[in-house]
């Protein structure tokens, strides 16, 4: 995410809420306008909270965005360690975590620990000033590294982790004015801190690690079918994403980190990846280093055949019927249970989004409609999605979110109208934007595919 303007409006609740939070752990913030401290939710958000707690004492590995490294031996290599508050989401929160890189066109940008986690937006806890919040910008369990202390109240799907005790506020209050008004960066340090742990509390965060990924180094091998073609080859652990770091000339450039492909199975599979397709190596005298990220729980997989995926957008419901394997499908939209609107689908793409979420691409006329549907467990038939609309597929012009169903087949419920040869109007009655089109375009272009 390049970091340019952060005009973000978020639909905001009105009122104050009260924030319960039972755990007994907390992270003291130490900034130059002093000291706050979160009490972290260890019952209601042990993952989030395990996650954090982990990439501050560097017990969790993580890939360096700048260099593709796998870090994270001690506290000092911690993903957390000298982190930075940079942004703004318009007024309602302030945001820190992520951690810089130079892009390929040579402006900055900010990437996470070179993973995600299984976000938990359902487990209650209210986004409302001073809560601690885990931030996803493309949809659901789509977060792992950047953090969000809530301004005022928010309707934003995110999760919240903790809350900021007794007058910390204040600080936060000075820290989101300098990141506003003044230089725009605030290094904190952060230092964790346990008194009276409960067994629960204790508990629930070793059960949460269980689900949480780790970053390793990956072994890597040559194979060599010509004087003009040679491969890299890799084994990729079960449930992992394989990275691969490239570096054309020690002394002179800046890495290239470039992730490449799932691995959904459970066994480890072998990859072989042409050199004159990997910047920097292809004519043999660059450098190359490899890591993955590899989960215990990986709960998504490409859809296979033909689907149908209802989902329950503002104001109105769509259905769509997918025929992934011919690239085509047909769309409803029904109000108040009528199908009022119909057509054909122009094209249908998709794509692994993280190991929790699958990315879908309908084209429809001269909208694309890119949804992130968010699946909680493996073989799970409902679930969240976030949608954007592109006209053009060129420009953001309105988001939304919500819940989704899927069935494979076509199933019953096929609504069959007239082709009306008009698109959905969800462009017409999205939701509120939650991003500027700037920032999007800027975090698409950040990370290139490799393989």
């Amino acid at each position: 995410m390049k970091l340019n303007s952060f005009k973000w409006r978020i639909g905001v609740l009105v009122g104050l809420a009260a924030v319960s939070v039972r755990a007994a752990i907390y992270a003291d913030f130490t900034v130059p306008q002093g000291t706050f401290t979160v009490e972290l939710d260890a019952l209601q958000a042990p993952r989030a909270t395990a996650n954090f707690i982990d990439l501050v004492d560097g017990t969790r590995t993580w890939r360096d965005p700048a260099t593709g490294a796998v870090r994270g031996t001690d506290a000092d290599d911690g993903f957390f360690a000298d982190m930075r508050f940079y942004a703004m989401a318009g007024t309602v929160a302030l945001l820190g975590g992520m951690r810089p890189y130079t892009g390929s066109d040579g402006g900055e940008y900010w990437d996470g620990p070179g993973y995600t986690i299984l976000d938990e937006v359902t487990n209650g806890i209210p986004l409302v000033r001073g809560v601690l919040a885990m931030a996803e910008f493309t949809g659901p369990h789509s977060g792992g590294g950047e953090l969000a202390l809530v301004l005022t109240n928010l309707t934003q799907e995110w999760t919240g982790f903790g809350a900021v005790t007794g007058a910390g506020m204040t600080v936060v209050a000075a820290v989101a004015d300098e990141v506003t008004n003044g230089s725009g960066r605030v290094t904190a340090q952060i230092a964790i801190r346990a008194e009276g742990i409960t067994p629960e509390e204790t508990a629930a965060l070793d059960s949460a690690r269980e689900d949480l990924p780790d970053v390793e180094t990956m072994a890597l091998g040559f194979i060599r079918e010509s004087n003009v073609m040679a491969r890299a080859a890799f084994w990729s652990a079960a449930r992992s994403r394989a990275c691969l770091a490239t570096l054309s000339n020690l002394a002179a450039e800046s890495w290239s980190v470039l992730p490449g492909d799932w691995n959904t199975d459970t066994n480890d599979v072998w990859l072989e990846v042409p050199l004159t397709s990997i910047p920097g190596v292809g004519n043999r005298t660059g450098f190359l280093y490899g890591s993955q990220a590899v989960y215990p729980k990986m709960t998504v997989e490409t859809f296979s055949g033909k689907h149908r995926i209802a989902a329950a957008h503002t104001g109105m419901d769509m259905q769509y019927w997918l025929d992934f394997a011919g690239g085509t499908g047909m769309w409803a939209r029904v109000s108040n249970g009528v199908p009022v609107e119909s057509g054909t689908i122009d094209w249908v793409g998709q794509e692994l989004a993280t190991a929790n979420s699958v990315h879908v691409v309908l084209f429809i006329g001269m909208t694309a409609y890119h949804y992130w549907l968010g699946l909680d467990e493996a073989g799970a038939l409902t679930g969240r999605y976030y949608c954007e609309l592109w006209f053009l597929n060129a420009e953001l012009t309105g988001t939304d979110r919500g819940m989704f169903e899927r069935a494979a087949g076509w199933g019953r419920k096929r609504v069959v109208l007239p082709d009306t040869g008009n698109p959905p109007a969800l462009a017409r009655t999205a939701g509120t934007a939650m991003v500027p089109m700037e920032t999007w375009t800027a975090f698409r272009k950040s990370r290139r595919r490799l393989f």
